[in-house]
């Protein structure tokens, strides 16, 4: 059984079918992609699978445990994190607080006990401050630690929330565009990040990206929506090549012409 199943799953908004009998299985330390062009259902996806949606139809397992019956409050313990399309991060705080935000909600320590400042408070703090100067220097932030997250160009915001994100531990992590607004260095070191994060890690992935280069080097399968429906799955080379992929990218009559010219 793959860490996460999803079988036969739809939604509508009111007469618009978003996502229509779509099916996704993500293994073990696997990297999925899924591309697709705008309004193909892509971010749509990840609202049903992080519980912001509620499906019309379908079935959600992880780890063997029914999606469906949990709500958003209950990904971080069940073992999912997301980063968002928009920056979310707390411009007055330091990198190093930013990412710690998302290692508290691990903390097996209650309101009391750290009210009054007990020592199993103070141990967790310890430690998750560690972990945390590790998920750092990881996603090359650790020179910027101290720093207030508003001084910091964009391409380091987007990884100060990669950071808060696997500050939650998670088994699986859905990227939403984690490369939008990147430079090429930036982009190259994320897929190194990512790939570590798998091979060193453990954690499967699901990145939604529209830099292609990305998604063809860094994940073993490529899935391709396009208005909300699965047209391709398979190897990146595999996806790159299917006819009803370059169609949904290109259009059929620039594809069409693009063959005529060839055959010429």
């Amino acid at each position: 059984m793959g860490l996460l199943q999803i079988k036969g799953l739809s939604i509508r908004f009111g007469g618009i079918a978003a996502i229509t009998g779509f099916d996704l299985e993500c293994n073990d330390n696997e990297i999925v992609g899924i591309i697709g062009p705008n309004g193909a259902g892509k971010s749509t996806l990840f609202n049903c699978i992080c519980r912001l949606y509620e499906p019309s139809e379908g079935s959600m397992l992880f780890q063997g445990k029914n999606l469906l019956k949990y709500g958003p409050h209950d990904l971080a313990r069940l073992g999912i994190a997301r980063t968002f399309q928009n920056l979310e991060v707390f411009n007055k705080l330091t990198v190093l607080e930013n990412v710690l935000i998302g290692r508290h909600c691990r903390f097996g320590s209650g309101l009391w006990s750290e009210v009054l400042g007990l020592s199993r408070v103070n141990r967790e703090e310890k430690i998750a401050r560690q972990e945390v100067e590790a998920l750092l220097e990881v996603s090359g932030l650790g020179s910027e630690k101290d720093r207030e997250v508003a001084g910091l160009p964009y391409g380091k915001l987007k990884m100060v929330e990669l950071a808060r994100a696997l500050a939650l531990q998670p088994r699986l992590l859905l990227l939403d565009e984690p490369s939008a607004g990147m430079s090429a260095e930036e982009i190259a070191n994320m897929r190194q990040v990512l790939l570590e994060l798998r091979e060193k890690r453990g954690i499967s992935i699901l990145l939604v990206a529209h830099h292609l280069g990305l998604v063809m080097t860094t994940c073993e399968r490529v899935v391709v929506l396009n208005f909300g429906e699965k047209i391709a799955e398979g190897a990146p080379g595999e996806v790159a090549r299917d006819k009803a992929v370059l169609e949904a990218y290109i259009g059929k009559k620039t594809y069409l012409a693009e063959g005529a010219s060839k055959a010429e």
